[in-house]
């Protein structure tokens, strides 16, 4: 089975660095420079102090031709265009697994109705070291569910058995990604604004009032069928990233964009549907949005 992966970042290279052991997998970087070198050099992964090298294929996204079973689309929200625009390139495809926070993008994946269009959520911890480099910070699974299609072409994935990058077969698309959104709604801007590392959170006792307070009002506005269950998934993702930054804080610290407009923007965008203010998720992407811009340097 052939894999390929868009996008260079630290979840297509974890990604890569895994399935790459066992399939035939190539990345489809945005930049040439970054593809030269995990073709040249290949891929290194990180983890628990020791280091690993995978001989992997790589190439441009731009100048590509894909032809993979399966293609991993792994860049951020914002760059979500760079693939809307080019539903072309994935002619040859049949089946597409999406990986994104946020859930801005479900309405634009219709595009590629006529596929087996599969959206999921991660839950590992990662960091790109440099252009050939993925650190493993945090174990956890990637959840997936079907949009459009069928998950016949992903199944095989499901039952490898790797404890450390195992993937997980959910029948509700919706609620797997209303599960995460909910994660990266409370905890992502509150350790940004805070600069603090995701289990501080728990640690500080005003801190913890924050995130009760802001998952209170997110309530009013997203499909949670379980509340309890919802906020127990919160507390226990703080506790196994306890020492992690979140994606949002790094973003912040590096002068890039975050992806504050799929998260909280969002949620503010339902809260809009229903009619219903929400203050505290308001005050948070404006204050995120003004960091950014403060921030001055993306990209």
């Amino acid at each position: 089975m052939k894999i390929g992966i868009v996008g260079g970042g630290a979840i297509g290279l974890l990604v890569a660095a895994y399935l790459g052991k066992e399939y035939k997998v190539t990345v489809y970087t945005r930049r040439s420079p970054q593809a030269k070198r995990l073709q040249n050099e290949g891929l290194r992964l990180e983890k628990k102090g020791e280091t690993m090298c995978i001989s992997i294929q790589a190439a441009p996204f731009a100048e590509a031709a894909i032809d993979d079973d399966i293609v991993f689309i792994t860049v951020k929200q914002y760059d979500m265009s760079s693939v809307l625009d080019n539903t072309e390139r994935f002619r040859h495809v049949q089946t597409i697994v999406f990986l994104q926070n946020g859930m801005g993008h479900v309405e634009k994946l219709a595009a590629f109705a006529e596929k087996n269009v599969v959206v999921g959520v991660v839950e590992h911890g990662a960091i790109k070291r440099d252009d050939r480099t993925v650190e493993h910070t945090g174990i956890g699974k990637i959840v997936l569910a079907s949009l459009y299609g069928t998950l016949q072409d992903v199944m095989p994935l499901a039952a490898r058995c790797i404890s450390d990058f195992s993937f997980e077969i959910a029948d509700d698309w919706e609620q797997v990604l209303v599960k995460k959104l909910i994660v990266n709604a409370v905890i992502n801007p509150l350790t940004a604004l805070l600069r603090v590392p995701n289990g501080k959170l728990l640690q500080v006792a005003p801190y913890y009032e924050m995130m009760k307070l802001l998952f209170s009002e997110l309530q009013q506005v997203l499909p949670i069928k379980d509340g309890a269950a919802a906020w127990k998934h919160i507390v226990n993702i703080c506790q196994k990233t306890a020492e992690n930054y979140s994606s949002m804080y790094m973003d912040i610290a590096r002068h890039r964009k975050t992806e504050v407009d799929a998260i909280l923007g969002y949620v503010l965008k339902k809260g809009d549907e229903l009619g219903i203010e929400l203050p505290l998720s308001q005050f948070l992407f404006y204050a995120i949005k003004g960091m950014e811009e403060g921030g001055e340097k993306h990209g």
